[in-house]
């Protein structure tokens, strides 16, 4: 098959109808294979211009904005990773929280146990010592102090009763003596009982006359408690409460009482007696003289 038949059919040779005199007419005009490039002329090109972008260290907009937000993502991975191990540890640490504050709490201190009863006890015995020391009281508000004061002890001593060991709660560290301190705590409650006996019987009393059988049995137990007291608080390593003496009521000199006007001048007698004796005594000095 010869060259022409090729494709099918043969094609006739195309003859220009251009004569050669219209070449110098066509001479200034490009042409048509020079103006459009080829495919690979346009990848050398390119390729031209990504060697020169990279040599003077010029980059595209798109890529840096790839890499600004990356640390971003990366950090919402890692917190997306984290946050559930981070909630579970809260949820145990409030759970441990609740379970050591109210349902199990640790005891407390012996300081802290033993301040908190006493806080609770004193006011009540500061008022009642008011109404005893207070000199505007009348009698029946002086009873009523004996009487305050009495509650107080007794409920005082009761609730420091059913504490046995004050050295549960105790710091290692702690510097003050709890084993001698539950041991005074045992004396406080004996002398407080026995105050507190004392004030009840006293309570009864009719007259400040009828108070004198009590004035030196209250004055000696009050004295004992408040001593006691002194050393628990000396023991615990706290600074001991200032209370201030029990004073009791006045009541009348039991040599006065039978009668109010025969006795000043009963006891205004033996004291002139030693006046006149020094003045006896200077009269014979002078005598000789």
């Amino acid at each position: 098959m010869s060259p022409q038949t090729r494709r099918g059919r043969a094609v006739p040779p195309r003859h220009s109808s251009k004569s050669p005199s219209h070449g110098p007419a066509d001479a200034g005009k490009k042409p048509v294979a020079a103006a459009e490039p080829t495919i690979a002329s346009e990848g050398k090109s390119e390729a031209k211009s990504v060697h020169a972008h990279a040599a003077t260290g010029l980059r595209h907009r798109g890529a840096p904005r790839v890499r600004r937000w990356t640390w971003l993502r990366n950090v919402y991975r890692y917190l997306g990773a984290y946050l559930p191990l981070f909630g579970a540890f809260m949820v145990i640490l409030a759970v441990f929280w609740v379970y050591r504050s109210f349902v199990n709490p640790p005891p407390p201190e012996p300081q802290q146990l033993w301040t908190t009863i006493e806080t609770k006890y004193a006011p009540k015995i500061d008022a009642a010592r008011l109404k005893i020391n207070a000199p505007t009281s009348d009698f029946a508000t002086k009873i009523q102090g004996f009487k305050d004061y009495r509650d107080a002890l007794k409920s005082w001593m009761a609730e420091l009763d059913p504490i046995t060991d004050w050295t549960i709660g105790a710091i290692s560290t702690a510097s003050a003596d709890y084993i001698t301190a539950g041991q005074d705590i045992l004396q406080l409650e004996q002398y407080g009982n026995s105050e507190a006996n004392i004030l009840d019987t006293a309570a009864t009393a009719k007259t400040e006359a009828d108070l004198v059988n009590y004035t030196t049995q209250l004055a000696a137990a009050n004295e004992l408690f408040e001593g006691q007291w002194a050393a628990v608080g000396y023991d615990m390593g706290l600074k001991p409460v200032d209370q201030p003496t029990l004073a009791l009521p006045p009541t009348p000199n039991p040599s006065t009482s039978p009668g109010a006007s025969g006795s000043p001048g009963a006891s205004a007698v033996p004291s002139a007696t030693p006046t006149a004796a020094p003045t006896s005594a200077v009269s014979p000095s002078a005598s000789p003289s």
